[in-house]
C-alpha cells in the first residue's frame, strides 16, 4: 500500500483521481483549499465515499501557497508519503488585456510556484524514504 497525496482535489479531474487510488487499496490524502468553508460539501462526499465503500482516503486542508504543515499532517497520520500527484491550479479566462500584472502574478504564482513548494516540502520525505516502487499500480479514470 502506497500513501498518495494528491493537491486540487475538491473537484474534476483531481476529486476524481483521488478515489481512483483508494479503491485500489492505497491510503489517500486528497487536499483542498478550505475544506471546511468553502469546499464543504466536496470534503464531505470524499468523507462519506471513505465511509460507505470503505477506504483509506482522508480529506487535508492545503493551499500550495504554504504545504510544509500539510505534508507534515500526511506524515505524521500515515508515516510515510510515497506519492505526490500535482493537480492544484488556478484558471483565469478572458481577454488578456483585461487582467491585471498582479492577476497574472498569482496565476503564476499558484501554478507555477505552488508546485514548487509542495516539491520542496514532500521531495526529502520521498528521497529520505528509498526503497522500490510499489508492486500494485492503478489507472487515473478516462473520460
Amino acid at each position: 500500500m502506497s500513501t498518495v497525496l494528491i493537491t486540487g482535489a475538491a473537484t474534476g479531474i483531481g476529486n476524481l483521481t483521488a478515489r481512483a487510488p483508494a479503491r485500489a487499496g492505497h491510503r489517500v490524502h486528497a487536499s483542498m483549499r478550505a475544506p471546511g468553508t468553502r469546499n464543504s460539501a466536496p470534503a464531505e462526499e470524499l468523507h462519506r465515499l471513505a465511509e460507505v465503500e470503505p477506504l483509506d482516503l482522508h480529506v487535508v486542508e492545503l493551499d500550495v501557497a504554504s504545504a510544509d504543515r500539510p505534508v507534515a499532517a500526511v506524515l505524521e497520520n500515515a508515516g510515510a508519503l510515497d506519492v505526490v500527484i500535482h493537480n492544484a491550479g488556478h484558471l483565469v479566462t478572458g481577454y488578456v488585456e483585461a487582467f491585471t500584472a498582479e492577476e497574472i502574478a498569482h496565476l503564476v504564482d499558484v501554478n507555477t510556484l505552488g508546485v514548487q513548494r509542495l516539491n520542496r516540502a514532500a521531495l526529502p520525505h520521498l528521497r529520505g524514504q528509498g526503497g522500490a516502487a510499489p508492486s500494485s499500480t492503478w489507472a487515473a479514470p478516462s473520460r
